[in-house]
This record gives C-alpha cells, sequence and structure tokens, in this order.
C-alpha cells in the first residue's frame, strides 16, 4: 500500500476518474440519499473547494496499481491556524482491512505541524462515525442536513412580510460601499451559534476582509448572493443571509451562513431574509433545482425557519476532533 500526494491540477484523466470511482461507490454506501455524484462536478468541487477553509491537499492510497482511497485535507488559517480539516474515504469494497487506519497513521505527520485534527459531515451511526471513534476520536457536534427541492416546494412560504422598521437589501458579488463596515459586523453575530465542541471558529469579519473573501470566490467562480436586513433607524445591516452557487454544480445552491445581531432577534428577521433569498434566486436562475444546508442540531430555532420555508431533514451528521498527539498514540493507529 502506498500513500502519495494527489496533485489535483497534474492529475492524469485515469486516476480522476479512479478517485470518483472511490467517492462514488462510498457515497452510495455512506450517503444513499444523496443524487450521485458526477464525474464533472466532483473534479470541478476538487478543484474549486468551498472558500474559508484555506488550502485543500489531496493524498491517495495505491493498492495494486489502483486508487482505494482518498483524503481530503483542509489547512485553515488566522483563527484556525492549529486546525487540520481531514476527510478520508476508502473504497466499501476494502473497508475493514486497515486501510483508513493507515491512512490516517501516514496522514498524521503531513499535516504542517497543525495539533488538532477535525472531520466533518460524517454519516451519524455509520461506518465513518464508528471508524473514527475506533481510532481515537470523540464526536464533538451533530449537524443536520436539510434540503428544499424547488419543484415541489409551496412556494407561497416564501410570501413573508419585512417586520416594521426594517428593509430588505439584496445583491450578488461586493457588498455596496455604503454597508460594508455593518454588514461585517453583522457576519459576526455567526460566532454566536451553537457549534457544540468543534475548534473551528468562524472568521472574525472586517471590511476589509469581506473584500478578500469576495475576490476569492470571483476568482473560484463562485456566484456569492446576500440578502441583508437593514434597521431603518440606524441603517445597519442587522441580519444577513449568504447562497453560493459553484460553477460545477450549477443547479444547485448551498445555503450558508444566517445570522441576526442579538439585539434585533425575535423579529422573524431570519425567515424574511431566507424566504426572499429564494424567491430572488429563482426569479434570476429559474435553473436551480435544490438548495442545501446544515444546521446545528442544538440550533432547533433556525431548523424550524428553514421548515417554514420548504427545507427538510435528510440526513444527521456528526463532526469528530482529536490532538494529532493523542491520534498518533492510539493503539488502533500505532498498530
Amino acid at each position: 500500500m502506498g500513500v502519495e500526494l494527489f496533485d489535483i491540477a497534474e492529475a492524469a484523466e485515469e486516476d480522476l476518474r479512479s478517485v470518483h470511482r472511490v467517492v462514488l461507490a462510498a457515497q452510495a454506501v455512506d450517503r444513499p440519499d444523496e443524487v450521485p455524484v458526477t464525474f464533472e462536478a466532483l473534479v470541478g468541487s476538487m478543484r474549486t473547494p468551498p472558500a474559508g477553509f484555506g488550502p485543500r491537499r489531496y493524498w491517495v492510497v495505491r493498492r495494486d496499481g489502483g486508487i482505494v482511497a482518498v483524503a481530503f485535507v483542509n489547512l485553515p488559517d488566522a483563527e484556525n491556524g492549529h486546525l487540520a480539516l481531514v476527510t478520508i474515504t476508502v473504497h466499501p469494497r476494502l473497508r475493514r482491512r486497515g486501510i483508513g487506519t493507515a491512512f490516517l497513521r501516514d496522514l498524521l505527520p503531513r499535516l504542517e505541524g497543525r495539533p488538532v485534527v477535525e472531520g466533518w459531515e460524517i454519516t451519524s451511526g455509520g461506518a465513518g462515525e464508528h471508524w473514527a471513534v475506533s481510532v481515537g476520536f470523540r464526536v464533538v457536534n451533530t449537524m443536520v442536513l436539510q434540503l428544499l427541492p424547488v419543484a415541489e416546494v409551496d412556494r407561497s412560504t416564501w410570501d413573508v412580510a419585512v417586520p416594521a422598521g426594517y428593509r430588505v437589501e439584496d445583491w450578488v458579488g461586493a457588498a455596496p460601499d455604503a454597508l460594508l463596515e455593518s454588514f461585517a459586523r453583522a457576519r459576526n453575530a455567526l460566532r454566536d451559534a451553537p457549534f457544540g465542541e468543534i475548534d473551528f471558529q468562524a472568521p472574525l469579519w472586517t471590511g476589509d476582509r469581506v473584500r478578500e473573501a469576495e475576490a476569492d470566490l470571483r476568482a473560484r467562480g463562485v456566484e456569492q448572493r446576500m440578502v441583508v436586513a437593514v434597521h431603518e433607524e440606524s441603517g445597519d445591516v442587522v441580519g444577513v443571509t449568504e447562497v453560493e452557487v459553484r460553477p460545477h454544480r450549477p443547479h444547485w445552491a448551498s445555503q450558508r451562513e444566517t445570522s441576526v445581531l442579538g439585539a434585533h432577534r425575535g423579529h422573524g428577521l431570519g425567515r424574511c431574509i431566507k424566504a426572499h433569498m429564494a424567491r430572488r434566486l429563482l426569479t434570476d436562475r429559474p435553473d436551480i433545482e435544490r438548495f442545501y444546508t446544515t444546521t446545528s442540531a442544538d440550533n432547533t430555532h433556525m431548523i424550524r425557519v428553514n421548515e417554514a420555508i420548504g427545507y427538510r431533514t435528510v440526513r444527521t451528521q456528526v463532526s469528530v476532533k482529536q490532538d494529532v498527539t493523542v491520534l498518533a498514540a492510539h493503539p488502533r493507529v500505532l498498530g
């Protein structure tokens, strides 16, 4: 068994197709509710990974000349410079043979000195969670994945009035200069959201950091849309919701952060701006087929908000965490 760095920019097509076979086979077992990922969508997502999580590295395991396992490793910066976000996928027909554990053992020294490893979006109760716990990880958060299927939703649920004293504004790409600083402050409300015991911290937004993130998304070819609630009296942004449409899946919308400043909660602003987002996006992009979002299982309020505009829960997922030193010393990892 050989572990090697996988250069997504230089990889041969047959190797890319081999990685796709591993991911597709694992998806059928671990997430059978999902639409099977196409070759083009997988390669696109590998070449244009989600923003905000630092550079991504790929490693593969070859056995008997073929790729049988792949690892996606993100190395965040700033607040999260101590973290490595790791996803290891082993072809289902070769599981329970120690490949995943040996892969982890080989990866730990390659994490550029990051002392903590986290793994996200692991199907609750599935093979991934059982394996992670068996090699020393702790389950530290539970999330729900929710889907809004556009063809099935009652769009009248998006007819949500704007609460008195507020207005709604929206844009694609760059925030208006007049709203930039208060928009950055409003985005920081996400730092109050429940995320269990995960170490990953939401960014501490400033106007400059917003502009950097916008430029990064443009460079990746990602369409970023924002809907905000503006407090009429102060003129400040007090609520934010964000959607991304990525080039490799142009018919899917990824609902990312939604946050409302504490002093303005309780007025229905979250539901209002999410409903406005759905209606505006479908007006501009009638080809969108589905929205996906993840929410902490502890955030029952936001789950209800999502359900009120047509989302349904399709899966429960867990996040795991452990110190590199603890993992390296675990009896199974030591071998």
